[in-house]
This record gives structure tokens, C-alpha cells and sequence, in this order.
């Protein structure tokens, strides 16, 4: 009993930060329609800047990580106005865009490790994160669980939810539905697509950069796991279903699942092909994605 509940507190902690990613990619994708690999680097930039403010300029890490989300959420603002809206004034279709994604993402990468190099950068001292004692006498149960996971599961479910009201009840919200189910129309009745996909961009890369602070808080970060995240966070929306933002937070959780499992019975080196191993299941036995509909073929096609 308590092997399952570690592992399972374990695969939310873990799985909470891929929904976030997921998330964030979700948002970006259903309105703009571009496979946003670029996406990881908001991760980075919020981590590095997590590392450099408070182990370098020795502010407390409270403040350090508030100053990194803002600087991730900033980025995507810089991608929107710096690539894609140039590759599409261009006329660039889905392949071109991605590929600038993918080249902009190789390059600020290759930046990071000239600057940084291999090494993980740590925004704390060393050492295990702070635990507390779980004792549940009637059920022989006694855990240590770090406050670090519980933090990581709350924020994400408090975030989770903020999101979700916002689409639902913010005029900002609306407008960005709109440019989602039909952008000609959308813009037609007077919606400012460009101000809309900046929306977009800064709050996906705003989730982006609170998953990397998180992430970063507890293991660091290096240069190179930027498109891993990417391709973590894009997964998460194929399984949990294209078009589907609940499906998005879904698919970040059982990734999650499926690579605290594999870590735990078969070793570290099976998590990550556990994850594309969940994936490729997914496309063959469920290709609409977990809580995806046939309603959302045509987002899939463009994927």
C-alpha cells in the first residue's frame, strides 16, 4: 500500500508539471495552429532565471522565481513578434513554421550551453528537499512525502482551474475561442487576431515558465532538455486529445504515470520510452486522444 501511494504522489508531481506544458502548448496550438517546439525555451528561460537570480544575485527564491515567470511569459511575447508573425506575414504554412520553431529552439539551446554548458544549475542548496511524516496507524501506513510534491500538485490544480474560468468567463477568454473555432468569422465581427495570438502566447509560455520553476526548484536544469519538454508537452496533447484542454492536463498526468512506473519497476532509463510508448498507443488504439471527439478531426490533420 504505501509503495502505490509514493508512486502515485510521485506520478502526480511529476505528471502536475507535464500538464502544465501540455497545457500551455494546448492553448497556443488550438488558436494559432503551429507545432510551438519554441516552446520548451520558456521553459529554459525560466529556469535558468530561476538559477541566476537567486543563486547568483542572492534574492530570495520566492522573488527569483516571480521575476522568471515574468521573463517566460515576456518570451512568448518575443517568439509571437519574432518568428511566427514574420513567418506568417511570409505566407508560411505548418511545415515552414515548424521548422523555424524547431531552428529558433536549436539555437537558443546552443546559446545556453556556450553560456552555461553541461552542468545542472541548481536554485537552491544542496542536498533533499524538506519532507514531512505521513502515518496512517488503521492502514499501516508511514510516508515521508516532499513538501516540494504537494506544492507542485496544488499549484497545478489551482492553476488548472484559473485557466479554465478564464476561457469561460473572461472576455479575453471568449475572444480567444473564437479565433480557435473559427478564425475568418472571429475576425469579421471585429476580433484583433494579432492581439489575440500575442494573449495566447504569453499564457502558454507563462505555464511553460511556472513548470520550469517548479522543475528547476527540485532537480535544476540544463541547456538541452528544452526540446525533450517540448515533445513531452506536445505528447500530452495527443493522448489527452487535440482540441481538448481538459484533454491537455489529462495527457500531462498519464505521462507522468506511465514514467513514475517505469522509473520505479524497470529503472530511470525507461522513463522516457515509456512515455512514447504510452503515446504511440494512444495513436494506434485511440487516435482522437483520450478526451478527444471526431469533432477535433480536423485539428488532428493539421497535426
Amino acid at each position: 500500500m504505501e509503495t502505490f501511494i509514493q508512486i502515485g504522489i510521485n506520478a502526480l508531481s511529476l505528471g502536475a508539471i507535464y500538464a502544465l506544458l501540455s497545457l500551455g502548448f494546448a492553448v497556443i496550438y488550438n488558436t494559432v495552429r503551429i507545432f510551438h517546439v519554441l516552446h520548451g525555451a520558456a521553459f529554459l528561460i525560466a529556469g535558468y532565471a530561476t538559477w541566476w537570480l537567486a543563486q547568483e544575485q542572492g534574492l530570495p527564491i520566492f522573488f527569483a522565481a516571480s521575476i522568471a515567470v515574468i521573463l517566460a511569459g515576456a518570451s512568448g511575447i518575443f517568439m509571437e513578434l519574432a518568428v511566427y508573425r514574420r513567418l506568417r506575414v511570409r505566407g508560411a504554412g505548418f511545415l515552414v513554421s515548424f521548422l523555424g520553431s524547431l531552428a529558433a529552439l536549436f539555437f537558443f539551446e546552443g546559446l545556453l550551453l556556450t553560456i552555461a554548458r553541461t552542468t545542472a544549475r541548481l536554485p537552491r542548496p544542496g542536498g533533499p528537499l524538506p519532507t514531512f511524516n505521513l502515518q496512517i496507524e488503521a492502514l499501516d501506513i508511514d510516508l515521508f512525502i516532499k513538501w516540494h510534491a504537494v506544492n507542485t500538485i496544488v499549484l497545478v490544480a489551482i492553476l488548472v482551474l484559473a485557466v479554465t474560468l478564464f476561457f469561460r468567463y473572461t472576455k479575453w477568454g471568449r475572444m480567444i475561442r473564437a479565433i480557435a473555432s473559427n478564425p475568418d468569422l472571429a475576425v469579421a465581427v471585429g476580433i484583433n487576431a494579432s492581439q489575440v495570438y500575442l494573449m495566447v502566447f504569453v499564457l502558454g509560455s507563462t505555464l511553460a515558465g511556472i513548470g520550469g520553476v517548479m522543475q528547476t526548484y527540485e532537480g535544476g536544469v540544463i541547456p538541452n532538455v528544452g526540446i525533450r519538454l517540448a515533445i513531452t508537452a506536445a505528447g500530452g496533447v495527443i493522448i489527452g486529445g487535440i482540441g481538448s484542454m481538459p484533454g491537455a492536463v489529462v495527457g500531462g498526468l498519464a505521462l507522468g504515470l506511465a514514467q513514475t512506473i517505469a522509473s520505479y519497476y524497470f529503472g530511470g532509463n525507461w522513463a522516457i520510452p515509456a512515455g512514447f510508448i504510452l503515446l504511440l498507443l494512444v495513436i494506434l488504439f485511440r487516435p482522437y486522444g483520450l478526451l478527444g471527439t471526431r469533432e477535433h478531426r480536423e485539428l488532428r490533420r493539421l497535426l
